[in-house]
């Protein structure tokens, strides 16, 4: 008679909701836009500020000779927002539409699906805990992962940036989390963590390796 180990199956994660990339008709936009963006596309899409989940990432282009101000949008420049799968179809909506950004039109096109991926290592450009101050920040960030996660991994929290809000300026910090197994990577980028969502704050995507994202957080 013979007998063997149980099979030790990982644990899974199923996310609930899905990154969209939609493609822009514009030539520049201003530089802090996530406000803007946000103020925009909610009366189009109301139930985005009914789901904590949901996420708008702030649009990213490259200088011009107006300075800090505006950027440049070409062909490369996307937006991408995180919303239920099942809100997928009411997303159509949003397609067509002229965004009017401080007197930027930029025009939104059509969209693709783009299914998460379980990667050790996950990087979010902006994340607001609610403090200002980096040593307050990481303890919010251990709180979260060991608390809420029940995760233990290694991180690194990049120089302090400020977003306009709705009521004054927003303090955050960019974040890189690695060594995270598959299913919490999977959970990170489907809850995020933090505030503000829908300014782009708390959004990971994946990295294959921590070296491209280090030298641009210190």
């Amino acid at each position: 008679m013979s007998w063997a180990w149980p099979e030790q199956k990982p644990e899974e994660y199923t996310p609930r909701l899905i990154d969209l990339q939609f493609d822009l008709v514009g030539t520049t936009i201003p530089a802090d836009n996530a406000l803007m963006l946000h103020q925009a596309i909610q009366p189009i899409l109301p139930w985005l500020g009914e789901d904590g989940g949901c996420g708008v990432q702030h649009l990213k282009g490259a200088e011009t000779n107006a300075g800090d101000t505006a950027l440049n949008i070409n062909r490369r420049t996307k937006m991408y927002m995180r919303v239920p799968k099942a809100r997928i179809d009411e997303v159509n909506a949003l397609v067509g539409q002229t965004l009017d950004l401080a007197g930027h039109a930029l025009e939104i096109g059509k969209f693709k699906t783009r299914q998460f991926s379980p990667f050790g290592n996950i990087y979010a450009h902006f994340v607001d805990t609610g403090s200002a101050g980096e040593e307050q920040f990481v303890q919010d960030v251990m709180r979260e992962l060991d608390g809420h996660f029940q995760l233990r991994c290694g991180f690194i929290c990049g120089k302090r940036q400020t977003l306009a809000g709705a009521e004054g300026p927003i303090y955050g910090y960019s974040l890189m989390l690695h060594g995270v197994p598959p299913h919490k990577s999977l959970q990170l980028q489907d809850e995020g963590m933090g505030r503000n969502r829908l300014l782009g704050c708390g959004i990971f995507i994946p990295h294959k390796s921590i070296a491209p994202v280090v030298p641009d957080i210190f």
